[in-house]
């Protein structure tokens, strides 16, 4: 079973209205659904920051991120129970990084897909490990302190996961890709990536010793579910609309 969010996050009410003394007896906390929310918030703050810069894709290439989510969306309904659209934006900084806030909002900087998304099948891994994170809400409970502002050190350390909890996620990713006809090998391979180029992904890992341990976890898992792999493979090359995509974040 996947991890949710978990813990508990306090925060103080006063017993006098207007009262600017925090005292314990109006200790509380806030519920699950309560943090969830709030953390969905902060796609404002991060959005609206100063130190954000949005990439506004035309329509062709929205609808190509649209069409790419809808496969894995649809393709594995059972899992994926959200009313809520998914979307993707694209940050333009160079430094690679990507993370999902609740809602199915999906944040992928232009500096990971121009230097490390060498293929549709990779584009298709990064975003079902995001649309899992965001659907079943897999983010731990942490003190936010709201300042109106967000930056991407700040919201990628409030959103870190164990190595447990993101080996949890790779192994659904493997099945709902499985099931949308992708080689799950190139899963595996987009670990490799961030394993072999870990100290520019700093930033996303935390500690870039953890990567290594789990590149090794799923791949064990995988070796376990070697005899399930055959299926027909549907993607096996990249189209011409993930080239015009790529070509047009170089620019």
């Amino acid at each position: 079973m996947l991890l949710s969010s978990c813990s508990y996050i306090p925060y103080f009410k006063s017993e006098k209205k207007n009262s600017k003394t925090l005292k314990l007896n109006g200790y509380e906390h806030y519920e699950t659904n309560d943090y969830i929310a709030h953390l969905e918030s902060l796609k404002f703050d991060y959005l609206d920051s100063i130190e954000t810069k949005e990439i506004r894709l035309d329509r062709y290439r929205k609808r190509y991120l649209e069409k790419i989510l809808d496969v894995v969306v649809k393709n594995n309904e059972l899992f994926f129970t959200s009313t809520s659209k998914p979307s993707v934006y694209i940050i333009d900084d160079e430094t690679p990084f990507h993370f999902s806030l609740p809602g199915m909002n999906i944040f992928v900087s232009n500096g990971l897909i121009k230097k490390y998304i060498k293929s549709e099948n990779i584009l298709f891994c990064l975003l079902t490990y995001e649309l899992i994170i965001s659907e079943k809400n897999i983010y731990k409970k942490r003190i936010i302190i709201p300042t109106g502002t967000m930056t991407t050190r700040k919201i990628l350390s409030l959103l870190r996961l164990t190595i447990d909890e993101k080996v949890e996620v790779h192994k659904w990713a493997f099945y709902l890709l499985k099931r949308i006809g992708l080689d799950t090998d190139n899963y595996l391979s987009w670990l490799q990536i961030q394993n072999r180029n870990s100290v520019d992904f700093s930033l996303q890992l935390g500690d870039i010793g953890s990567i290594s341990r789990e590149e090794s976890m799923f791949k064990a898992f995988i070796i376990q579910n070697t005899e399930k792999q055959r299926i027909t493979k549907k993607y096996k090359g990249s189209s011409k609309e993930f080239y015009s995509f790529v070509k047009a974040l170089k620019r």
